[in-house]
């Protein structure tokens, strides 16, 4: 899907500053099935054709081997302070070139290109409104937001993510109701076990 229909502009900032703390090693580089977390988050934006794709890193990562060809890579020096720095950053980054910005985690290998088709599809037909994934009503990322709420994604700070802007501007949010697994997101170990588990129940039946 072409993003850019009656010139408007969307880029999508993958953050991959996270530390994994909880998983014990950069669980972005773990695979499923041969294809690293990253790549495949990266796949299923790069199905739509953004204006502009980048991914947020900590200084010293090394994640060029498997960013895509034309990615940008922004590097979050200030990346230990929590998510709310790489999302000003990146907001900095873009703000004055774009309509919108898809934020979307690096940890959720099973979002899929139609989930982020609907996103998209939703801001160009109301590209002054925030657009959110939901579950059972509640706010998840990824979320897309437009140029009027730049300022407020600037002042993020610390551990503080998008979605809480999100859910300030109830009046001006909508949702799109997507299903729970395609959200998960890794956090720790047996956060993969359980997709890996999962994905060999499905190859059986």
């Amino acid at each position: 899907m072409n993003v850019e229909k009656n010139r408007i502009k969307i880029a999508a900032v993958i953050l991959a500053a996270g530390a994994s703390k909880r998983f014990g090693s950069n669980k972005l580089l773990q695979r499923i099935d041969g294809i690293s977390i990253l790549e495949r988050t990266m796949d299923s934006v790069r199905a739509n054709n953004f204006w502009n794709i980048a991914v947020v890193t900590p200084p010293g990562r090394d994640l060029d081997p498997i960013l895509h060809k034309g990615t940008l890579k922004i590097v979050n020096k200030e990346w230990a302070r929590g998510i709310g720095t790489s999302i000003a950053l990146a907001t900095r980054q873009f703000e004055g070139d774009v309509d919108g910005i898809l934020f979307l985690l690096a940890d959720q290998p099973l979002i899929k290109p139609s989930d982020i088709s609907r996103l998209v599809l939703e801001f160009l037909v109301s590209p002054r409104r925030i657009i959110a994934c939901s579950v059972d009503g509640q706010v998840r990322n990824p979320i897309l937001f437009p140029s009027s709420v730049f300022g407020e994604l600037k002042q993020l700070k610390e551990d503080k993510g998008a979605r809480s802007i999100a859910e300030s501007h109830v009046e001006n949010l909508i949702k799109v109701e997507v299903d729970a697994p395609s959200l998960t997101d890794i956090d720790i170990v047996d956060d993969l076990q359980k997709i890996e588990s999962r994905k060999k129940y499905e190859e059986k039946k």
